[in-house]
């Protein structure tokens, strides 16, 4: 595109100070794709940071990929451990076992899932410490034996209205078969009452010690699978494959999607149409630089047949039109990216939607602004503002100066 074709268009936007409607509506149209670039940007936001903390809540309780057999219990599960502490993205391998009981106190019984783990591990595996209403992870010295300890969920706790110190029995199934199913009672204290923010984990998750998860469920030495920290969530395809390579049949892996895929799978539908929603903000910024430009047009009329009475060739003024309009969508695609952003920030700092913490496990709408998705809108509404240009520069180029000029 020549010099002097951007010259002339830039002269064509600006209008004459007696006639400055064009400028005017040049204004509009940049405000309209400055509206829904923005509109795009903070949605898009808001939608990625609501995402980002509840996948922090789940990854808090659970490892980024889990490693089982098809056909039951680990065995020897120490040397699978040593294989996949080889693999470089691997941070911790934790084994864990993983079964469905009733805990009964004095007062109530509820289903709970229990899950043997080694309690010094717990943060490893999640990054971050639990929230304990009551107790703790570290058992103190002067702890009254009362029982083996557990660790309960705050909403499960609160079904079997016991607190820390209380006594609770665990009614367990053990077999691998119906005919060898044998039910056992055992009894244990309450050592710890966790909150995780997400329901399905506090109203059922029951923690043990690993030792005493095997003992209960007769597994022996056996373990159901071992979980997997990696040192970067974003290499968790990648270990997946790595994992797969490194250890055969019947061994399977489990990612922290795929522990929760309705929900992910979900948030990702919202932000597409979302997204899509949006974008239509932008498609009438679009076609306001459709009428911005056919108005130049009709404006320009003499100055075009001029133009090509000059020698321009048809191209020329087609780029002469299509430049006013790339201008148009370009400022107007900048300046919204830059106020989204601004916004953002803004809203990361100072938080601006308050939010139940009973019903969203969040206390505000948290915002987190990705690259990718500000290449995104940035892409999709250029291409827009591009293709709402292809019109009027072929009409622009399609005028007979001779037919032009000669009513003028």
């Amino acid at each position: 595109m020549a010099a002097y074709e951007i010259d002339i268009g830039l002269r064509y936007l600006r209008g004459r100070e007696r006639r400055g409607f064009l400028s005017v509506m040049a204004w509009i149209t940049v405000i309209g794709i400055l509206v829904g670039v923005m509109a795009l940007v903070v949605a898009l936001s808001f939608a990625s940071g609501f995402e980002s903390a509840l996948r922090d809540k789940i990854i808090g309780i659970n490892a980024h990929l889990l490693t089982l057999r098809y056909d039951g219990p680990i065995e020897d599960w120490q040397k699978v451990r040593d294989k996949l502490q080889w693999i470089p993205e691997v941070n911790t391998v934790v084994p864990f076992t993983y079964h469905q009981a009733l805990l009964r106190s004095e007062q109530n019984v509820s289903g709970a899932v229990i899950r043997g783990v080694i309690p010094e591990a717990i943060p490893e595996i999640s990054g971050v410490e639990l929230t304990f209403v009551c107790g703790g992870l570290l058992l103190p010295d002067d702890a009254p034996p009362a029982g083996e300890p557990v660790w309960l969920g705050k909403t499960l706790a609160e079904t079997l209205e016991v607190g820390c110190g209380d006594a609770v029995s665990l009614v367990a199934l053990s077999g691998s078969s119906a005919g060898e199913r044998q039910a056992s009672l055992e009894s244990f204290r309450v050592a710890g009452v966790f909150e995780v923010g997400m329901y399905e984990y506090d109203a059922s998750l029951a923690f043990l010690p690993l030792e005493q998860a095997q003992e209960v469920f007769k597994l022996g030495d056996r373990i159901t699978g071992l979980e997997v920290q990696l040192r970067d969530i974003r290499e968790t395809r990648k270990v997946e494959s790595l994992i797969r390579q490194t250890l055969d049949y019947p061994f399977w892996v489990k990612t922290w999607e795929e522990i929760n895929p309705n929900f992910f799978s979900a948030l990702k539908l919202q932000k597409a149409v979302m997204f899509l929603v949006l974008t239509l903000i932008v498609l009438v910024g679009g076609f306001n630089i459709i009428s911005t430009l056919i108005m130049s047009v009709i404006e320009k009329r003499r100055e075009i047949a001029i133009l090509k009475a000059m020698g321009a060739t048809r191209k020329s003024i087609g780029r002469i039109f299509f430049s006013q309009g790339l201008l148009l969508g370009l400022t107007g695609t900048v300046l919204g990216l830059a106020g989204g952003t601004l916004f953002c920030r803004i809203a990361a700092v100072y938080p601006l939607i308050r939010l139940d913490p009973d019903v969203y496990y969040l206390s505000h709408l948290p915002v987190e602004v990705r690259l990718v998705e500000l290449l995104l809108v940035g892409g999709s509404a250029l291409l827009l503002c591009v293709i709402a240009t292809v019109y009027p520069a072929r009409q622009a180029a399609g005028l007979d100066p001779a037919e032009t000029l000669r009513y003028e």
